[in-house]
């Protein structure tokens, strides 16, 4: 399915409507969803139940977006640049917390060698 888009230089121009529904649930119902990024309307088709999900998301998007314009005011980026800005600062946060996951991951098996190590003790002492 195609639908136009205006953009932020009020031209038209077909935006493609991506099929979710061999991604989602069969008995979950798509539907076209508009968002608002940066100015610029984008169709999506989107799970009904997660469509809040997607607008509260394209808003934190948003955010991020006049966050970063406020912080660099002294220059005037383009949409373009300011989305490459705002992915770039959000998969440095991902990989945080991706970072941050493996190292709990880590110190969970450590604990567990830990708690086996002192209940193979315990076990010895006890035996007469």
């Amino acid at each position: 399915m195609t639908d136009t888009t205006k953009t932020a230089d009020n031209t038209q121009k077909p935006n493609q409507i991506t099929n979710m529904k061999d991604a989602v649930n069969k008995n979950s119902t798509v539907k076209p969803v508009s968002i608002s990024i940066s100015g610029t309307t984008h169709r999506i088709a989107c799970p009904a139940d997660k469509i809040k999900q997607l607008e509260a998301t394209a808003d934190k998007l948003n955010e991020k977006i006049r966050t970063l314009r406020r912080a660099i005011s002294n220059k005037s980026p383009n949409n373009e640049e300011l989305l490459v800005l705002v992915c770039l600062e959000l998969l440095d946060q991902l990989q945080n917390l991706q970072d941050a996951l493996y190292q709990k991951s880590l110190n969970d098996k450590k604990i567990d060698l830990l708690i086996d190590k002192i209940t193979q003790d315990i076990q010895a002492v006890s035996k007469p």
